[in-house]
C-alpha cells in the first residue's frame, strides 16, 4: 500500500483522512482558552485567600492549544504555589483524564510604606517620615511594611532613601533599658518572689535577654519586661 501511495504521491492531508474513515479514528479537537474559561481563572485566583481580597490583575502568559473537554475544567494549584506574580494553574479534565500547567502573572495590588525623605540609620521612624502608596505587592519583598502602625515608633537599621520601600528586616523595636541604666531586677520562683537593684551591661528591647550587674558585683541574666525592669525566673 506504501508504494501505491508513493507512486500516486498523494498529499499527506489526504492520506491521514484515508486512514482515518478506513479504521474509524475520531480526530482529536483543540481549542484555545475560552472568555467562560479565562472568567473562571479570574474568579478563582480573586477569590483566593492568598490575595486577601486585594485588587488583581491577571496575565495569561500563553494562549495554549487544549484538548476539549466535555464536562467543566478542574482549576487548582499544587501544594506550596503561591498566587503571586509568575505562578501556574493546574487545568485538569476529569472526564479525558489530562492536565495542563497554564503560565500566568498575577498583579496584586495594595498600599505599602516608603520613606518620604531621606531617613539615616538609627533614626526613631515617626508617621511624618513615611507615606503610604499603592503599588504591585508581587513585585516587592514579602516583608515590606504595608501600615504606618508597623514602622512608627522603630529604629531604622539602615539608611533609606526617599520613595523607597520600607520593610520589617529594615527596622527594629526602640530599646526600652540602655547599657548603663539603672535597672529593678524581679526574681521569682515557685511562691516566692524577691527584687533588687543593678545596672544594666547591654540594651535590650521587651523580651530580649539582658545582662544586668547587682550591687554586690554579680552579674546575672534575665527577660526584659518593661522599661527598666528585668525578670529572672527560678525552677
Amino acid at each position: 500500500m506504501n508504494e501505491i501511495f508513493s507512486k500516486m504521491k498523494v498529499p499527506v492531508r489526504f492520506l491521514f483522512c484515508f486512514f482515518i474513515l478506513q479504521w474509524g479514528i475520531a480526530p482529536t479537537s483543540f481549542a484555545a482558552l475560552s472568555p467562560d474559561l479565562e472568567q473562571s481563572i479570574i474568579r478563582f485566583v480573586t477569590k483566593s485567600p492568598m490575595v486577601g481580597g486585594l485588587k488583581t490583575e491577571i496575565e495569561f502568559l500563553e494562549s495554549p492549544n487544549l484538548q476539549s473537554c466535555p464536562e467543566r475544567l478542574m482549576i487548582s494549584i499544587t501544594p506550596g504555589t503561591r498566587l503571586w506574580g509568575r505562578t501556574n494553574l493546574v487545568l485538569r479534565c476529569e472526564k479525558l483524564a489530562w492536565t495542563y500547567n497554564l503560565s500566568i502573572k498575577v498583579r496584586v495590588f495594595g498600599d505599602y510604606v516608603v520613606a518620604n525623605r531621606y531617613l539615616p540609620s538609627g533614626l526613631k521612624v515617626t508617621r511624618n517620615d513615611i507615606n503610604v502608596v499603592t503599588g504591585d505587592l508581587a513585585e516587592l519583598p514579602d516583608d515590606v511594611i504595608r501600615s504606618p502602625k508597623d514602622a512608627n515608633g522603630r529604629i531604622l537599621n539602615k539608611p533609606i532613601q526617599i520613595g523607597m520601600k520600607i520593610g520589617l528586616s529594615d527596622v527594629r523595636e526602640e530599646s526600652v533599658i540602655s547599657i548603663g541604666d539603672p535597672v529593678r531586677v524581679i526574681v521569682s520562683g515557685q511562691d516566692f518572689e524577691v527584687t533588687g537593684d543593678g545596672v544594666a551591661e547591654n540594651a535590650g528591647m521587651v523580651g530580649d535577654t539582658v545582662r544586668v550587674k547587682m550591687r554586690d558585683g554579680q552579674t546575672i541574666s534575665g527577660k526584659v519586661r518593661s522599661q527598666g525592669v528585668v525578670v529572672v525566673r527560678t525552677q
